[in-house]
């Protein structure tokens, strides 16, 4: 949904203000009198008529595309029965991928809608969509994403009148009280007036009067149940399916028949209808014959057969509405459902793979026959992801022109895209591999070693297969460094050098083994890989690489990431000067293309951390690596002292010329040259402290590495400690204190380190601390798990976490989960013997070797106390475990109080015979719990994901220099680039992407700074709910 989307519904309307017009109109009021808004900064109001006699109107900007307007038309209540069609302008065709800007429209002109003929895959995508409408997919696919994933809660919570409404709603019941109270208040006002400011006399009204903040919410607030069963649309039809007569025999395909359907509607008729070229039209065929002729023809004459135009028509939402009264019906009540709700809160997820996954879900959840929903043909074959070169794709989209805005547009648009659709693909692909669904191209090898192929993405395990890792940790060392190959790939995707190309790589953990998938190399399964290396080494050094063209074409990298040229020598000491590690292999496909592969080392080693803290096994492994934002901002902080330091110098010295100039003189040429031959250089090498580099070579580049190291340890993480204890920055969760972390570039092996910064005898740093904590705990709880999930078989997996989760938190509510394990599971010693205090020494002996910290073997009781809620939904995160929606309770409850709870929950004291059978159910159940967490209560395990994936440079610089503009007081201005900055991430990500919602939370406050409070409001609502979403 674009912004033209956005305005549709609004253009039309005089009671709702247009958002484009609204902010283009202050833009222009605030320019300066006399000067016209320049044409490209207007926004265009366009018409587009459709053959069904509809006009839509849009308001849409100078950057807006023909694709986004044609998305607008298709999701236009009036026009949605249009898929596949083109727009015209005084009878000439608009290009899909133009922009507005560049074409010659008129601002205030009409466009024509004209019915194109359909390919196979449009007809797919056509009938496809056809069902999404029906069936309003408003969550994501369970099996890429989890359960309940992308809904939306917003919709139940929010107040129904709104907070203005509630608000008076509250004033006006409060005035409504009796007179004794009002007496009483009144006499209380008449006391405080006498020592209050008129300010502090003025009523304080908000939407959070009566709150009680100190109370636990009920956790059914938190549940999707409610918020789809307000989305239960009206069935349209019955059964809406491929017909058993696919595939289209050759003769009749060439007659232009594409696909067979077969549809039974609320009138309990069945119809057999034809896709053509040409539209849809009922054909004569019934389930035991075959006449693909058309149904007016092959009954013509017969009562009650109409003529051939009545079962024929372009949309297949004509068509249906034609034969079945009740459907067009049904279908104009489900547009009016939709309609009532935001539109951010019903639009369907393009790929599953950037939905939000809740920790606590609907357990048993209702489901719905549909015969239709296991034809996957019908997805696959839109998709033909099969079929897909991945590789191909994305190169291509990489090579695609950038000179101009909209090429740039276009560009970052199908590169996320692909990354998107990738993403979906290799999560279920490494799905199966973990789950045994996929055959190993190697089966002979050791399991850990084994490799796949489906759909031309490559995976393999996560695991030291090769013994390439074994003098750095080995397995420990392996895991590590694919996540940090990730890094590497998104560090090159954000340099975007022409002529140097990456991989399609993602990350996915799932059920305790890490996954590798990446798009393949041409080439790579024709001839052997070490002949195809001509940078770095592919062996450890014995034999390196170093083509003088690789050379030169990874400079710019070098630069970016302040990297300086280095020796390394090979096995034979022959020297080879490389600018990125040797670790880093490049290589040349068979394409011709250029790739950069093993991306892990492309930072210096945390060279303090890995002689002080790697001694022996006193660390699961050394490959310990500094983040690329802590070198950047190690570089900056040299920068700025070398600045001072020489502006310093230069002023202590002036030159002879200025003795007879006047001081405001020396000033200003002071001010104009201080930076004048000013020369600065910092780099570092990724070599450095390791075998690969050689010995005498260099030491300055070394010795920066080793300063950066220190930086961290002594500058970066006391700061960042003293930063919590003071407030400044106050994380809210565990996923928050790690994006803190990681943009001040400190690894997570300090969390032990901030802890013993952090006081634990003050009040105000005690939160934040047991923040701190409890992040270690569910890491290293993660590590417990990821090796018990490997030593069990797969159908215990769900015992298993009940088991830890219990032994964390349950412990009050039973001392020894272990008493009610399975049969299967008491056969099997790592769980049987994983009693509570044996769980919490390992807990206590992983948070020791991994962060540095000692815990005290009793913080079931001294820390978790009271919070076992905050610790098992970071565990749930960590591990990727979707728990049952229910209030847990961590000790054995009252009878009494349970009976209470479960009367209140009935909405009244007075108890029918059914109300109570229902309530003294609910307490037997309740009373009948073994455990705290029981194996039931485990619903779902989802993948956990990292991608490399790539943003969009222009609109993220229009949206920081919209930000700068707002902090500098140019309203407008800030306003304008921020809008701008919107278009263009919507245009690139789309709607339901984190990146659109940062968007529309500043737009809100720009429009909230104006006085434009409704808009305000009506931007933050989509704020919330696309954050809430995704």
């Amino acid at each position: 949904m674009s912004t033209a989307e956005k305005n549709v519904e609004i253009a039309g309307s005089e009671s709702q203000t247009p958002v484009t017009e609204t902010t283009a109109d202050s833009v222009q009021q605030s320019d300066t009198p006399g000067i016209e808004t320049p044409q490209e900064e207007q926004p265009y109001r366009l018409t587009v008529k459709a053959p069904n006699g509809a006009q839509v109107p849009v308001l849409a900007t100078a950057q807006e595309t023909v694709q986004d307007i044609k998305q607008v038309v298709s999701e236009t209540p009036s026009t949605v029965e249009y898929s596949c069609f083109s727009l015209q302008y005084n009878g000439q065709r608009l290009n899909d991928f133009s922009e507005l800007g560049e074409l010659d429209l008129e601002l205030e002109c009409q466009l024509d809608l004209i019915e194109e003929e359909y390919t196979e895959r449009e007809a797919r995508l056509h009938v496809s969509r056809l069902r999404d409408l029906l069936t309003s997919t408003v969550t994501a696919s369970a099996d890429v994403a989890g359960v309940d994933a992308g809904a939306s809660v917003f919709d139940t919570i929010k107040h129904p009148e709104g907070v203005a409404d509630a608000v008076q709603t509250d004033l006006e019941s409060t005035e409504s009280k009796s007179d004794s109270t009002k007496k009483t208040k009144k006499k209380q006002k008449e006391k405080e007036k006498q020592v209050e400011t008129p300010k502090d006399n003025e009523v304080s009204s908000h939407a959070f009067q009566g709150f009680e903040f100190e109370s636990v919410p009920q956790f059914d607030v938190l549940s999707a149940e409610k918020a789809l069963k307000q989305l239960r649309l009206p069935q349209c039809v019955r059964q809406l399916v491929l017909s058993g007569w696919n595939p289209v025999p050759r003769h009749r395909h060439l007659q232009g028949d594409l696909l067979y359907l077969q549809v039974v509607t609320l009138e309990n008729q069945t119809f057999q209808i034809t896709s053509s070229r040409n539209g849809f039209f009922v054909n004569a065929s019934s389930s035991t014959r075959f006449n693909p002729a058309q149904y007016s023809e092959a009954y013509a004459g017969q009562p009650g057969v109409r003529g051939s135009e009545f079962y024929c028509a372009h949309s297949l939402v004509t068509l249906l509405r034609r034969i079945s009264p009740k459907f067009a019906q049904s279908f104009d009540q489900l547009q009016a459902e939709m309609a009532k709700h935001e539109p951010v809160e019903v639009l369907p997820f393009a790929t599953s793979e950037q939905a939000a996954t809740p920790w606590l879900v609907r357990n048993n959840a209702s489901q719905e026959y549909d015969s239709g929903r296991t034809q996957d043909m019908l997805r696959q074959g839109a998709q033909g992801d099969a079929l897909r070169d991945w590789n191909e794709e994305l190169q291509s989209i990489r090579e695609l022109p950038r000179s101009s805005l909209s090429e740039r547009v276009l560009r970052d648009r199908q590169l996320h895209k692909w990354h998107a659709e990738f993403g979906e693909a290799a999560i279920r692909g490494a799905m199966a591999v973990v789950e045994g669904e996929m055959l190993a191209l190697n089966p002979s090898d050791p399991q850990e070693q084994h490799m796949y192929l489906r759909d031309n993405i490559f995976y393999s395990k996560g695991f030291d297969g090769r013994e390439t890792f074994a003098e750095l940790g080995g397995d420990a060392a392996a895991h590590v460094a694919t996540g940090k190959d990730i890094t590497g790939v998104r560090l090159l995707n954000q340099l975007d050098v022409e002529g140097l190309n990456t991989l399609g790589s993602v990350v996915v953990d799932y059920r305790g083994v890490r996954v590798v998938a990446q798009s393949v190399v041409p080439g790579i399964f024709r001839r052997q890989e070490t002949t195809q290396i001509v940078y770095g080494s592919i062996d450890s050094g014995n034999t390196v690489g170093s083509d003088a063209e690789f050379h030169k074409l990874v400079e710019p990298v070098a630069k970016a990431l302040h990297f300086g040229e280095h020796t390394v020598k090979d096995a034979e000491g022959a020297e080879h000067k490389l600018f990125t590690s040797a670790d880093v292999k490049g290589l040349t496909g068979t394409d011709g293309r250029k790739y950069l592969l093993d991306l892990y080392r492309m930072t210096p080693v945390d060279v303090e951390f890995l002689e002080n803290e790697c001694k022996g096994s006193s660390y699961p492994h050394k490959l310990v690596l500094l983040r690329p934002e802590l070198i950047d901002i190690y570089w900056e902080n040299r920068v700025r002292k070398a600045v001072q330091e020489y502006a310093v110098e230069k002023a202590k010295k002036p030159s002879e010329e200025t003795k007879d100039e006047s001081e405001s003189q020396q000033d200003a040429k002071l001010t104009k040259d201080a930076l004048a031959g000013f020369e600065f250089t910092l780099e570092f090498s990724p070599d450095a402290f390791t075998a690969l580099q050689a010995k005498d070579s260099g030491e300055e580049l070394a010795n920066a590495v080793r300063d950066a190291s220190k930086f961290l340890r002594e500058v970066s993480v006391p700061a960042l400690a003293q930063d919590l204890a003071a407030y400044t920055t106050s994380p809210l969760s565990g996923d928050a204190l790690v994006t803190a972390m990681h943009q001040r570039g400190i690894n997570m092996r300090y969390l032990g380190q901030i802890a013993n910064l952090l006081p634990a005898d003050v009040e105000s740093a005690r939160n934040v601390r047991r923040l701190v904590i409890f992040e270690m705990i569910a890491r290293a709880t993660k590590h417990i798990l990821r090796k018990l999930f490997r030593q069990v078989p797969a159908h215990l997996h769900m015992e298993a976490f009940a088991l830890v989760a219990n032994g964390l938190v349950g412990t009050r509510y039973c001392a020894d989960p272990t008493e009610y394990l399975s049969a299967a599971a008491r056969a099997i010693p790592a769980l049987a013997d994983l009693k509570p205090e044996h769980l919490a020494a390992e807990v206590c002996s992983q948070i020791q070797q991994r962060f540095r910290f000692e815990l005290d073997a009793n913080f079931a009781d001294s820390l978790v106390k009271g919070s076992e809620r905050i610790l098992l939904r970071e565990i749930c995160i960590k591990s990727g475990v979707q728990l049952a929606l229910r209030d847990y309770k961590f000790e054995r409850p009252d009878e009494a109080a349970v009976y209470a709870a479960a009367v209140a929950s009935m909405g009244t004291q007075r108890l029918s015979k059914p109300a109570k059978r229902a309530v003294r159910a609910r307490v037997e159940a309740e009373m009948a719990r073994k455990l705290s967490i029981e194996v039931s209560d485990v619903v779902n395990f989802v993948a956990i994901t990292k991608a490399g994936v790539q943003s969009a440079s222009f609109a993220d610089e229009a949206f920081e220099a919209g930000r700068v503009s707002l902090e500098q007081g140019q309203k407008a201005l800030g306003l304008e680039l921020l809008l701008e900055s919107l278009a263009l991430h919507e245009q690139t990500f789309g709607v339901l992407h984190p990146e659109s919602a940062r968007c529309y939370a500043v737009v809100s406050l720009a429009h909230y700074d104006a006085g434009e409070h409704d808009l305000a409001a009506e931007f933050m609502t989509r704020a919330v709910v696309v954050s809430e979403r995704t």
